[in-house]
């Protein structure tokens, strides 16, 4: 029997609200896939932060990846503004942590965000919309996945294509800018996809967290920026 792969994700509330990584292992489980999820996250930090071993989620962090362990995969998810206002912060937080990834037998996927709900702060702050906050992070996601040899699941652009075309699904918290469950399994449906290289749409997961028609309009949301992101690698 082979080992389970081992899963990692590294980020903040935008990975961990709806339990998102137990609800992929779970996911993972019910297709079929032998998979350990563990995480590291703490509300509102950078991975310049995770990347320190003197801070408190840079040490565990530093104890996962230390010499000895072994992962899988990887997931990084940045704080939701970072990439698309201080794209060089981001960029050192990921050069940090992608050598550190590789060390430890990992294969490394960037969490690429969403830009805010209309009408939030962060929109307005830097005069921004939605489309605009999101092809900021997207862009900023694709140039450092490139250049450090990482994929990048494309949650931002299926939270798009929702927000737009299907009005009726609400991807966002109260806040308006992190996920609802909807949102969450939005991003688990990428996940997925781009770690397996597996198509949406033959998922058999919703764990609770949409209806049945939610779940395959998301389904597709997730297919078509997967897909789109490979065209245009």
């Amino acid at each position: 029997m082979n080992n389970p792969l081992r899963i990692l994700f590294i980020g903040n509330s935008y990975t961990y609200y709806n339990d998102m990584p137990s609800h992929f292992e779970k996911a993972a489980i019910a297709n079929g896939r032998s998979v350990t999820v563990e995480s590291v996250t703490k509300g509102g930090w950078t991975l310049e932060k995770m990347a320190d071993p003197r801070d408190e989620a840079g040490q565990v962090v530093a104890e996962k990846l230390a010499d000895g362990n072994r992962y899988d995969f990887v997931f990084l998810q940045e704080q939701s503004v970072r990439p698309a206002s201080d794209p060089e912060l981001f960029y050192d937080g990921v050069r940090a942590l992608a050598p550190r990834i590789r060390a430890v037998g990992a294969k490394g996927i960037l969490y690429q965000t969403w830009g805010s709900k209309k009408g939030h702060e962060s929109l307005t702050l830097h005069g921004w919309t939605p489309e605009d906050m999101t092809r900021l992070l997207a862009d900023s996601y694709t140039y450092i996945g490139k250049r450090c040899d990482l994929a990048v699941s494309p949650v931002g652009w299926a939270f798009l294509d929702i927000v737009q075309n299907h009005p009726g699904i609400d991807l966002f918290h109260a806040d308006g800018k992190h996920p609802s469950p909807a949102g969450s399994l939005l991003a688990l449906y990428c996940h997925y996809a781009t770690l397996f290289s597996a198509d949406p749409l033959s998922i058999d997961y919703i764990g609770g967290l949409a209806s049945e028609e939610e779940a395959a309009i998301l389904k597709k949301a997730a297919h078509d920026a997967v897909y789109a992101a490979k065209v245009s690698d």
